[in-house]
């Protein structure tokens, strides 16, 4: 997959006459619903014989039409890439996202942006997507302007289960509230955190349970503090083990909350080098233990969890 910074990197394109079938959005988790779009983009490419494109924004929108509200993704934009590689996607297209172009009108944008900028032979979006100013454009402005110029739009329903529409917002509800299990299914692999090991207190070790410690980017949503079943890719491939999530009560509570993970049949030095987190199911809530009995205590139970998740699962130490 080709990794374009800018709308001016699609001139080559242009140039060679190099059509492209695009989707437009944030695709923050690249979930279920996200898929089956993208699915039908690499189709509609292929079956025509123009390359898939995907346009995405960073910052993500609400960072600069909410400043004021946190907002926190679920993953990073590199682990996307990584995903939408997989799924086929030909081109990423990285747009910046300004209040310039969220004050464009939706005609100027599909006019001056997308037909000005992209060699566009077709367009796959979700139903319900909104863009421009104050939200105002849809499908129906899509289709005025574009299927005149002979490209064509297909709108793609989203992806409802029992509890509803499958959605970016209701997955980080359901990481928030450490519904991991829950928010895995939707995202279709397992929750991801990366973060460069930090040399931290030394506690765990003094405890007999010596953790990798990082502190992710603060754009990065997290799961509610406590205790989870986790696999950890590091220099040396994978481990099995289990992360806390919090800000360590039962000693001096820290401002903002750490990831410490344990790996089973680990020993190295990883300071300054970067881990990734998979989390695959919840363990316990955070809580302060009245002692540091109590707490090893607590440890020694939630990694034989751990362990026991392993083995009915069929994981192997470094599957």
């Amino acid at each position: 997959m080709k990794i374009i910074p800018a709308f001016s990197g699609l001139k080559p394109y242009r140039d060679k006459n190099q059509g492209i079938c695009l989707s437009i959005g944030n695709f923050d988790g690249v979930h279920i619903g996200h898929q089956r779009l993208l699915d039908r983009l690499v189709q509609q490419s292929r079956q025509s014989g123009h390359l898939a494109a995907v346009l995405t924004f960073d910052p993500h929108p609400l960072m600069v039409l909410s400043p004021e509200i946190p907002f926190q993704r679920i993953m990073s934009i590199d682990y996307k890439k990584h995903i939408l590689e997989e799924l086929r996607v030909d081109l990423l297209i990285i747009t910046p996202f300004t209040q310039t172009l969220s004050r464009m009108e939706p005609e100027t944008f599909i006019r001056e942006v997308l037909l000005h900028h992209f060699p566009l032979r077709g367009l796959v979006i979700g139903e319900g997507f909104r863009f421009g100013h104050k939200r105002a454009g849809s499908v129906e402005d899509f289709e005025r302007i574009l299927a005149p110029e002979g490209i064509l739009v297909e709108a793609i329903a989203p992806v409802q289960d029992n509890r509803g529409r499958i959605s970016s917002s209701r997955i980080r509800e359901l990481i928030r509230s450490g519904q991991i299990a829950q928010a895995n299914a939707l995202l279709t692999r397992p929750f991801r955190l990366e973060g460069i090991v930090e040399e931290g207190e030394k506690r765990g070790r003094k405890l007999g349970f010596p953790t990798l410690n990082i502190h992710p980017s603060p754009d990065r949503i997290l799961p509610a503090p406590g205790v989870y079943i986790t696999r950890t890719m590091t220099s040396s491939g994978w481990f099995n083990g289990a992360s806390y999530v919090g800000k360590k009560p039962t000693f001096t509570p820290l401002l903002q909350p750490v990831i410490e993970t344990h790996l089973f049949d680990f020993s190295d030095n990883l300071y300054g080098h970067p881990i990734h987190i998979d989390f695959l199911e919840f363990i316990r809530g955070d809580r302060a233990f009245p002692g540091p009995e109590a707490l090893i205590s607590a440890i020694t139970n939630d990694l034989q969890r751990s362990k026991d998740y392993f083995r009915e699962n069929h994981f192997s130490q470094r599957d």
